[in-house]
Parts: C-alpha cells; sequence; structure tokens
C-alpha cells in the first residue's frame, strides 16, 4: 500500500493531522493501535464547544471525519519505520501484520505512557477518580478536600501539589517515600498545605463522596474527595529511536515537529509531555501544514 502521509498513533495530534492532511487532497493512512492514553477518562475539558465530552467518543467522532474526506483507517500496530527500498521516495512503515505501507512522509504521533505509582488501588482509579492535570481538572474540584499522593515523578508531583491550592485551601500531601527537601517543605507549608509523613498502602472509592477515594494508611482510614499524584512520563517512541532519530535529553528531538531524519515527524506528548488535548489537536494540525507544504515544495522543485 503507498500513501503520502503515514501517521502512526490515533489519538488528539495524530487524528488532528489526519483529518488537516485529508483535507489538502493527501492520500493518508492513520495507524493506530487503540490505546489512546485518555482511555480511562470517562470525561474531558478545555476543548472548545466540548467540555465534559468523552475522550473516546470525540476520537471516535474525529476518525469518522477524518475517513469522510477519504482517509484510510489502519488498526494495528506499527512495529519499525526505514527507508523505502528502490525507487520509491520516502518511508516504509511495516506492520504488526507484516504487511508495509510506503509514504513519502511519516507523522509518529504515538503519545506517553504514565507510570503510575505502585499502591494498590490506583491504576483502577486512573482517570475517573485519581488525577494528574490540575488544568484538566482543577476546577472540578474547586474547593474540595483533596489530597496528592507522592508519584515517580517528584518535580511534576511537588508542583501540582502547589498549583493546586489556587482551586482549594484544603490540600493533604503525602510524599509517600519522596526525599522533601527543607524549602520545598516551607513553600508548601506557607500555602497552607498539610503534609502527611505515614506511608499510603492503598486507595479505594469513596461512598460518600462522587469521585472520592479512601486511603489506607496504617490503621487508619483517611477519606478525600478528590485525590491527585505525578506520574512519570514515558514517551512511546520506540519507534523513532529505531529509525535513527536524534535524542536530547532523553526525548526525541524536533524542531516544530521536523525530526533529525528527512521525511519523519513526530506531534503530541511524544516530544512533549505537558502537551493536554487541545494543544495535542493544535501540534497535530501544525505539523500537518509543514509536512504538506514539504511536500507541495518537493513537487514543484521536481
Amino acid at each position: 500500500m503507498k500513501a503520502d502521509v503515514v501517521i502512526v498513533g490515533g489519538g488528539f495530534a495524530g487524528t488532528s493531522a489526519a483529518i488537516t492532511l485529508a483535507r489538502a487532497n493527501r492520500t493518508v493512512a492513520l495507524v493506530d493501535s487503540n490505546q489512546p492514553r485518555n482511555r480511562f477518562s470517562e470525561h474531558s475539558h478545555g476543548v472548545l464547544g466540548f467540555d465534559s465530552a468523552s475522550p473516546i467518543q470525540m476520537l471516535e467522532s474525529g476518525r469518522r471525519e477524518f475517513q469522510s474526506f477519504g482517509g484510510e483507517v489502519i488498526s494495528q500496530m506499527a512495529k519499525s519505520l526505514a527507508l523505502a527500498d528502490g525507487d520509491t521516495r520516502g518511508w516504509k512503515t511495516e506492520l504488526e501484520s507484516g504487511d508495509a505501507v510506503y509514504s513519502r512522509h511519516v507523522i509518529v504521533a504515538t503519545g506517553i505512557t504514565d507510570k503510575l505509582p505502585d499502591i494498590p488501588g490506583v491504576a483502577q482509579l486512573w482517570g475517573n477518580r485519581v488525577f494528574h492535570c490540575p488544568y484538566c481538572h482543577g476546577y472540578e474540584v474547586k474547593n474540595k478536600n483533596l489530597v496528592v499522593i507522592g508519584g515517580k515523578n517528584p518535580p511534576f508531583t511537588f508542583r501540582i501539589t502547589k498549583l493546586l491550592t489556587k482551586w482549594t485551601d484544603r490540600v493533604t500531601f503525602y510524599p509517600n517515600g519522596l526525599d522533601l527537601s527543607q524549602e520545598e517543605k516551607r513553600l508548601m507549608e506557607s500555602l497552607g498545605i498539610t503534609i502527611e509523613p505515614n506511608l499510603v498502602q492503598g486507595v479505594r472509592e469513596s461512598e460518600r463522596f462522587d469521585g472520592g477515594v479512601v486511603l489506607d494508611v496504617g490503621q487508619e482510614k483517611k477519606e478525600y474527595e478528590a485525590c491527585f499524584t505525578g506520574p512519570e512520563f514515558v514517551p512511546n517512541d520506540s519507534i523513532l529511536k529505531q529509525a535513527g532519530c536524534a535524542v536530547e535529553h532523553g526525548w526525541v528531538k524536533a524542531d516544530s515537529g521536523m525530526t533529525s531524519l528527512e521525511g519523519i515527524w513526530a506531534a503530541g506528548n511524544v516530544i512533549s509531555s505537558p502537551d493536554q488535548m487541545p494543544q495535542a489537536m493544535g501540534a497535530g494540525a501544525a505539523v500537518a501544514i509543514k509536512v504538506d507544504q514539504k511536500m507541495f515544495d518537493e513537487d514543484i522543485s521536481y
């Protein structure tokens, strides 16, 4: 199979890029394994006109929109990228089935994986009662009694703990083994944050508070109306690294979406962990426009 552009990853960045290129009269193949990062969330916020919409339903709608413009969806995992053989310009995307798609350009938008603290119950409640992003879910917990549990990303965990005081003056922080400096402790206490030294041994749903949690702390049960943690953000970038893309500080290096390899691009969380849904959508569209104009310039120069 051949296409002008292959997009690997059908989340918000990838689907946005796919729609933009399909509407630019490009043949586009969207390769997606149907495992978006926010599949655990029932609701999303911050997308203009779609507050509280289901991320999965939004992606399904976006995929139908892409197909209505002539795009093709391949529901598989992409295994590898390699330079195309022979006279074909561009790249070969090998699929898990053994088939391949040949294209002039590839956009990788495979996102990141949230590595959660190893506490029973956290993974099960992730995305519906345990969150990480104040700008995504802070408004919904405004003025509530909330807890932050130390996660695998100390700087991020400390930052969101302090930021959450913008939404409520009742924040309790369990470092849960994280090393809290005296300066960090002083800053938190100056913001009215209660620091609890005991280890959290488990998290489960609260029956009293809608969206709340109960923590197992030693012999005690502590109940809160909302819960946050700071996961480690692990980019799903193996296909980019395997292809030979340059890496900087552990992340694939990209300049306005362009990697170090001609014809391979990246967009969204795979190269930028802070991107929320609207940012990922914008990044996908921006990279798609750059790819389309690059192809246009290639065509008129031949």
